[in-house]
């Protein structure tokens, strides 16, 4: 069966909301001390274009078998 660029749209957009909600719990919040610096990291870390290596290797490790949910924090680190 051939994958269509919808399939791999899809994937990715569900990837993506994924890490996100792992990112969103593993980061301070922006009123944690120190406010500056937490706000400035979540801002860089949450702007676009920043999925891909950690889709990469959740992707990775469902075709080698991994559990759901065991890469995602360590793909988050990347």
């Amino acid at each position: 069966m051939a994958t269509t660029a919808t399939d791999i749209s899809l994937f990715l957009a569900s990837q993506r909301e994924e890490v996100d909600r792992e990112l969103g719990r593993l980061l301070p919040g922006e009123g944690v001390w120190p406010e500056t610096l937490h706000r400035a990291i979540r801002h860089s870390v949450f702007a676009g274009g920043k999925r891909l290596r950690p889709i990469l290797c959740l992707a990775a490790g469902e075709t080698a078998g991994a559990p759901p949910g065991r890469l995602l924090a360590p793909a988050c680190g990347l």
